[in-house]
């Protein structure tokens, strides 16, 4: 089980997917005004992209996350990136390159699972709530929040004979 920094009791109905995304802009000489490659925010997406750009002006680098519920909205996001940064490198002349390695695609938690879990935790005292979450998930099990009160946590899931934390 993915113990995450939710809110603690709060099972996660689905995690998000993950795609590392990675690019370079490259100029023959420094551009007078290097242009921003970055998407505008999605509702839909989370990422964490940063570019930076090297000390001699020539080189600039695009790293980091997108996140998404479902694999539409992932392969979305990843193609609003990509034709982001490919228009940046067209209007300024550079010559592009771009990776992308999808981390883990999206899950939902079967009801079944939440159901037993959202028991459990509810007869240790624990306040439950259902809500998807954006840490990604590498694997199939459940994952649960667990906030300001990881140690206790940690402690319902050791104690658990159906539950083991990550």
């Amino acid at each position: 089980m993915l113990v995450t920094g939710d809110p603690a009791g709060t099972l996660a109905t689905r995690t998000a997917g993950l795609v590392e995304f990675r690019a370079s802009l490259e100029w023959e000489g420094a551009p007078s005004r290097p242009p921003s490659c970055l998407p505008a925010p999605e509702p839909s997406l989370r990422q964490d992209l940063e570019e930076v750009l090297d000390p001699t002006g020539t080189k600039l680098l695009i790293s980091g996350t997108i996140r998404a519920m479902t694999e539409r909205e992932l392969g979305a996001g990843l193609e609003l990136v990509m034709r982001s940064v490919g228009n940046a490198a067209a209007l300024s002349g550079a010559i592009v390159e771009m990776r992308a390695f999808r981390g883990c695609p999206p899950r939902a938690t079967p009801p079944v699972v939440l159901q037993a879990l959202a028991l459990g935790l509810w007869r240790a005292g624990f306040h439950v709530r259902f809500a998807p979450s954006w840490t990604p998930a590498e694997f199939r099990g459940p994952s649960l929040g667990a906030g300001r009160e990881e140690e206790a946590v940690r402690n319902f899931l050791r104690d658990s004979p159906f539950w083991r934390p990550s």
